[in-house]
């Protein structure tokens, strides 16, 4: 079963056009994409106005193919009753036989800037520009009360997301063709892409290729929960162990067994540290002590709330000496970063480790990167032999062999403190119940989850602590 949505790369989108016009008619796909274009348009001027006819439209048009889908579509709805105004970006320069068939059907054109309509069209540049949108014309698309991106918001870069958020379109909705572009789920480009439309224009080609990165979703999700069987016991359900807290940091170890706890793992044990067990079995009184020595032990997840000493460097050289599936968190991380010895461990092991970094702690991990950006984590990974979980407003999981996924389930909700402790916890105990699945799929689960824990838990708090996201865990299987 393949897991998730494909996200092709520009030139993979390139290629597959180049062999479908090969074999297509002329202009049979731009027709398909108009089509689909105005349909869509015609839907959102329905829902939004309870009409069509008598709605306004303008189009704003480059001079490239994109223009020429944005005009074309304004000639089915013209046919439809909408009044459609062109306003041609690079004057006297357009798809001229979309522009034809635009006039034909009762468009016009001329300069519509400064002037309000029910409905924008941005057409003005697709994949193979990233350069920024004049100022001043974007702030006008962006006052239309409905803003519609053509395959992608102009000023967005397609491949990468980035953006001048001063100068881009922010559309409402993107109607895309052929393939999920990486923009479009890439932050900060994927913030202004709003509700993005797949269109299927017949790009067989790509079919044949292996995407750049996969989206993780609700049936991705459902096919890697851990469900129990009739069989089924506590022991093999998986176990899995936790190291987390300390005397500075008592709360990541209850937050960190949370996340573990409702991950559909059989038993949370939790390492005993030798002068207390951080509240855990008075706050969980299903969670076991355990010297960590355990054969029952599947996964372990360590690191949230550790604060450097040695006698976590001397566990962390154990466990990562060892072939059970590691979790590392926060202050493992630290350690991993400063200690050659930890980071060798790390590169050499043969069992899989992942590593959960934000911004600040990649680049401590990778000194000699200077972003957190798609490539750079793919290359986190290759480097250290490990998956790596890239948190931020758009997560990326990456592994060294070059499965990627990119997560677009996670919320501003998810930014409090803590919460990346549930996330070390959710992702230890479902590599400890689903030792048979892929576990870079299972990586991609684990923030899944987290994600949709963060938008329950905003539901009913806007500004949901990390331990509302923990609780909310509980119902995810439920969403």
């Amino acid at each position: 079963m393949t897991i998730g949505l494909p996200v092709y790369s520009v030139d993979q989108v390139r290629d597959a056009e180049s062999q479908q016009f090969a074999i297509t008619a002329p202009g049979e796909l731009m027709q398909r994409a108009s089509f689909a274009l105005a349909v869509g348009c015609c839907d959102v001027l329905l829902e939004t106005y309870g009409i069509v006819y008598g709605t306004t439209a303008v189009i704003v048009a480059g001079p490239g193919n994109n223009g020429g889908d944005a005009l074309f579509a304004g000639a089915y709805l013209a046919r439809r009753g909408v009044k459609v105004s062109a306003h041609v970006v690079v004057p006297g320069t357009f798809h001229a036989q979309a522009m034809s068939a635009l006039l034909a059907a009762g468009g016009v054109t001329g300069d519509f800037s400064g002037q309000d309509f029910d409905l924008a069209i941005d057409g003005i540049a697709g994949l193979g520009s990233s350069r920024p949108v004049d100022g001043e014309l974007a702030r006008w698309i962006n006052t239309q009360p409905v803003v519609i991106a053509v395959d992608i918001p102009s000023g967005v870069n397609a491949d990468s997301g980035a953006c001048d958020v001063n100068a881009c379109v922010h559309a409402d909705v993107t109607y895309t063709f052929g393939a999920i572009k990486p923009g479009l789920v890439l932050g900060p480009g994927a913030e202004f892409a709003g509700d993005v439309e797949l269109v299927d224009i017949g790009l067989d080609a790509l079919d044949e290729v292996e995407p750049l990165a996969r989206i993780f979703t609700q049936d991705s999700f459902e096919a890697l929960i851990p469900v129990p069987a009739f069989s089924d016991y506590k022991y093999s359900r998986g176990v899995v162990a936790l190291a987390a807290g300390s005397g500075s940091y008592p709360g990541a170890a209850q937050l960190t067994t949370l996340g573990a706890l409702y991950s559909g793992v059989g038993m949370v044990m939790f390492r005993e540290t030798g002068t207390a067990d951080m509240g855990i079995t008075q706050e969980f009184p299903s969670v076991v002590l355990t010297d960590g020595n355990s054969e029952r032990i599947k996964a372990w997840g360590a690191g949230p709330g550790f604060e450097g000493s040695d006698s976590e460097e001397q566990f962390l050289t154990e466990i990562l000496s060892g072939e059970l599936p590691v979790v590392l968190d926060a202050g493992a991380l630290r350690l991993v970063s400063t200690q050659d010895s930890l980071r060798t461990l790390v590169a050499t092991r043969s069992a899989i480790t992942v590593l959960t970094p934000h911004v600040g702690e990649f680049l401590s991990l990778f000194p000699g990167l200077t972003h957190m950006g798609v490539a750079d984590v793919m290359r986190g990974a290759h480097e250290l032999g490990c998956v790596v979980v890239g948190k931020g407003p758009r997560t990326v999981i990456a592994s060294p062999t070059g499965q990627m996924f990119i997560d677009i389930e996670g919320t501003p909700a998810l930014a409090t403190a803590g919460s990346g402790d549930v996330l070390t916890g959710i992702i230890a105990g479902l590599l400890a119940a689903r030792p048979d699945a892929d576990p870079v799929e299972v990586v991609a689960a684990g923030v899944w989850m987290h994600g949709r824990a963060g938008r329950i838990a905003e539901l009913d708090a806007r500004n949901p602590t990390a331990v509302d996201i923990g609780f909310a865990c509980a119902q995810v299987q439920n969403s």
